[in-house]
């Protein structure tokens, strides 16, 4: 059975934001900078890991040279 967490949007900026509660940061090993990806279907949103801090400075390092 899924883990259901409720969490409510707070404006920042012109933008929404959610936090994440801390069972699912902890889980996914989540930090500060981390890359997420959100995948928005048929009135869903999915969100998944996507690549580490420390990852998208090595990727950005490689493409500028």
């Amino acid at each position: 059975m899924p883990v259901v967490f409720r969490v409510l949007l707070g404006k920042t900026g012109n933008s929404l934001r959610i936090t994440l509660p801390r069972p699912i940061v902890e889980g996914f090993n989540w930090e500060d900078g981390d890359e997420i990806v959100l995948y928005v279907s048929e009135g869903e949103v999915t969100i998944k890991k996507g690549r580490s801090k420390k990852q998208l400075e090595k990727d950005k390092k490689e493409a500028s040279g």
